[in-house]
């Protein structure tokens, strides 16, 4: 990471008070993220990784750390870079490593989210350890329990006619996670949570769904994706004046649902994994982003299981409409800003599926 002024990228990298999406909102320019996110598995040597997480543990200490494995279900995700440890005792752990030098604004949050799902009977783990990023090589990391399973997005690249048996499943898991009550709005205040509370940083969903948002249109009316027109007509959707986003209780919303974030056994979800998005918010709102990840077509099969565990709104319908648009207008920003440092295919691929999702919304909202 040479020549990144990252003492100014993390004067606001952690901060979540404007962000609706922390990859796509994060202060942090595209070139830059590029920089800090596509080397991170090149920061740790085997012998500094045990090292320094084992300052962090108590007796039970690291014993080894497996190989770094670029294909496997831990490093699927694209801010961390995930290893495999046991402990003297014979327990199996992740380790959860954030680049060096940079300020992690989550990890807690993420803990305590995952412990309350936890106490809620989700397949979510529990933490061992958090270690806040402290200055100059220092990095931050989290350490966890291992849980069993395949990571969904493996195991259908493997068992593709599963697929149908198992999106039902998806969906009832994330019904469940949804009778999980939590105070405030938007991202989780970090700090709060070191101590268990999970707290979002706004006092009204609106506040939540608006954060970002002059950015994102920004972004893309720049690009040619939307026109002056519609970027004021969709601002005006999103006023606080909207009934659908008059919500009074959040409940806890992981928001990144994704088949590469939960495992499975071939029969049900055994773990839910990278709690780093969620925030407090309306169910809805997790389904909508759940949506985006994949084609429209998909929606069904995992809303048949959504529904037998939760009771379909009567405004659901529109509401859906409303946060997916939401979401779409958030993942085109993320994925145009990072395709200009990761041109793939699969990049090129994600941006024609957002066309898709935000051409079905206009046509709904008549914008």
């Amino acid at each position: 990471m040479t020549n990144l002024d990252l003492e100014k990228i993390n004067e606001g990298i952690a901060d979540r008070s404007d962000v609706f999406y922390w990859q796509t909102d994060r202060a942090v320019e595209p070139e830059d993220a590029g920089h800090i996110w596509a080397d991170r598995h090149r920061y740790f040597s085997d012998g500094e990784l045990l090292e320094t997480v084992n300052s962090a543990l108590g007796n039970d200490k690291l014993s080894s750390i497996e190989p770094l494995d670029l294909d496997a279900q831990t490093n699927l995700g694209n801010v961390n870079s995930v290893r495999v440890g046991t402990l003297a005792s014979g327990k199996e752990v992740v380790i959860r490593c954030h680049p060096k030098g940079v300020r992690n604004g989550y990890f807690h949050a993420e803990a305590a989210a995952s412990h309350r799902a936890r106490e809620a009977g989700l397949p979510s783990f529990d933490t061992i350890a958090v270690h806040d990023y402290e200055g100059g090589k220092d990095f931050a990391f989290h350490v966890l329990d291992k849980l069993a399973g395949t990571a969904i997005k493996k195991w259908f690249e493997a068992n593709p006619d599963d697929e149908a048996k198992l999106l039902p499943q998806v969906g009832k898991m994330m019904a469940r996670l949804h009778q999980v009550n939590v105070d405030g709005f938007g991202p989780f205040d970090n700090e709060r949570a070191k101590s268990g509370e999970l707290v979002g940083l706004h006092k009204t969903f609106g506040q939540a769904i608006r954060a970002g948002l002059p950015f994102n249109l920004d972004v893309l009316n720049k690009e040619n994706i939307l026109t002056t027109e519609q970027t004021t007509a969709i601002t005006k959707l999103f006023g606080d004046d909207n009934p659908l986003l008059a919500i009074k209780q959040a409940v806890l919303v992981h928001n990144d649902f994704a088949d590469w974030n939960l495992l499975t056994d071939g029969n049900d979800v055994t773990g839910i994994l990278d709690w780093d998005e969620c925030v407090a918010g309306d169910a809805v709102s997790d389904i909508a982003c759940w949506s985006t990840f994949f084609e429209p077509e998909r929606l069904q099969g995992f809303l048949d299981g959504y529904w037998q565990v939760a009771e379909k709104p009567a405004d659901f319908d529109d509401k859906f409409e409303l946060l997916r648009l939401r979401y779409v207008l958030s993942k085109m920003t993320l994925r145009i800003r990072r395709y200009s440092w990761e041109p793939s295919d699969f990049m090129k691929d994600k941006i024609e599926t957002g066309k898709t999702h935000l051409a079905q919304s206009m046509e709904y909202f008549k914008i």
